[in-house]
């Protein structure tokens, strides 16, 4: 599975940005945003479905349920099970998840390359916040690099 995934890409589709940001009255800058290939009104890319970290060196799966609509290379049935079989094994996995309990003041910062966060509407008090992005480089595979078990022999 490992070795036939590695060899496939996915379509990822933001578009539905293009709706919330009219909702609110904010439509989406044209001109670059961060980066030259980050342009325009086409908010669809084609990413692999398992990608390396530049940092860490280790694969990681790279599908997202919001975003990823098709895995490109195999029919609409294979894809719809291959992707739910994905999205389950990054959201329902325990053994690799972690709860973060806000408190006042706190900072959370992750890399969005190998990590995926969810918020869990559990509370009743009015909550702020600031986000912010960093710019990334375009997400690739280097068929050398290894999964972060076989990296720390475990």
């Amino acid at each position: 599975m490992k070795i036939f995934l590695e060899g496939l890409t996915a379509t990822h589709d933001a578009s539905f940005f293009h709706d919330e940001a009219a909702r609110l009255g904010n439509p989406l800058r044209q001109g670059e945003r961060g980066s030259p290939l980050n342009k325009g009104g086409n908010l669809t890319a084609v990413h692999p479905v398992v990608r390396t970290n530049p940092v860490t060196g280790w694969k990681s799966v790279y599908v997202n349920k919001g975003f990823t609509k098709r895995i490109n290379g195999v029919t609409k049935d294979e894809s719809d099970v291959l992707l739910q079989y994905l999205f389950n094994l990054v959201t329902q996995n325990h053994d690799v998840q972690v709860r973060y309990r806000w408190s006042k003041n706190d900072v959370a910062i992750w890399d969005n390359r190998s990590t995926f966060h969810c918020a869990t509407y559990d509370y009743e008090a009015a909550r702020a916040g600031d986000r912010v992005c960093s710019l990334g480089e375009a997400p690739y595979l280097d068929p050398s690099s290894t999964g972060r078990r076989e990296a720390l022999g475990v």
